[in-house]
């Protein structure tokens, strides 16, 4: 039993390195209606290939309202290098869950029940880039976008913002940022 715990901890420990949390930039579009919102926490895992993005306890803010929605994720997704990027494409149904920030009684999430959904992300270590495209016509009259783009604190001893991880921050870290909001 001892050795099964151990090899469970030690599983969980190494999905756990596989975890890059980004902090975004998010513009949510309903009906052509904007919202954006800053310093929206975007966690990426990988496991051999395959990859999860979540927006784990996502608040729509909107005129100054919060709107607790819950846990957004896409799961199982496989990525693609793509001229040094990771990309992701998705076409299918999530399910929003409920979220855990203990400042929220009600996430209305849950209740949409399965959500169809088209997912891009391209991202690296540093930077990440995508949308989300959620059609919700049919059951509450509604379209939503939601895109993020977002940098991963610098890794240890690394500098915030050296996308290209040159030790410098200078205009090549800006040109791999626009690259990857152009999805090149």
């Amino acid at each position: 039993m001892k050795k099964f715990l151990s090899v469970m901890a030690a599983a969980c420990c190494a999905m756990a390195l596989n975890a890059t949390i980004y902090t975004c930039h998010v513009k949510v579009t309903i009906n052509g209606t904007v919202s954006e919102q800053e310093q929206v926490q975007v966690e990426v895992n990988e496991n051999n290939g395959a990859y999860d993005l979540n927006l784990k306890n996502f608040v729509l803010v909107s005129e100054g309202v919060s709107m607790p929605v819950g846990n957004v994720t896409v799961t199982g997704v496989e990525g693609v290098d793509e001229y040094g990027f990771t990309k992701l494409n998705f076409n299918g149904t999530i399910f929003i869950t409920e979220g855990d920030d203990p400042q929220y009684d009600f996430w209305m999430g849950p209740m949409l029940g399965p959500v169809p959904t088209v997912a891009t992300a391209r991202f690296i270590d540093t930077a990440i880039s995508g949308d989300l495209f959620i059609d919700l016509s049919s059951t509450m009259n509604q379209v939503i976008t939601v895109s993020i783009f977002g940098i991963a604190p610098g890794e240890a001893g690394g500098i915030d913002g050296d996308v290209n991880k040159d030790s410098e921050v200078n205009v090549a870290d800006v040109n791999a940022v626009v690259d990857i909001i152009l999805n090149k």
